[in-house]
């Protein structure tokens, strides 16, 4: 069976570890919040999550729509056809 001490020990441990895991990460986190904001793929304005969804919900509407596709080919000459004859 544990002893007070022991117990104390246990829980003690288990909270430097926990607060070392937490600073462990908490800097990795900044650290790639500085790289991300360095490279501009970061952005500073600051939503809540009613304003995130639609704002996710905008962006997935113009990632839906199809591209406009042109073509290269200039259509007014004869010898530039997109699309191969069929045989006869």
């Amino acid at each position: 069976m544990n002893t007070a001490r022991s117990s104390v020990m246990g829980w003690g441990a288990l909270v430097v570890a926990a607060g070392a895991s937490y600073y462990w990460a908490k800097q990795g986190i900044n650290e790639r919040r500085k790289e991300q904001e360095v490279a501009g793929t970061r952005s500073t304005e600051k939503l809540d999550w009613r304003a995130k969804i639609e704002r996710d919900a905008q962006n997935a509407a113009t990632l839906s729509t199809p591209p406009v596709v042109t073509s290269a080919v200039d259509s007014s000459s004869s010898s530039a056809s997109p699309l191969p004859k069929p045989p006869s």
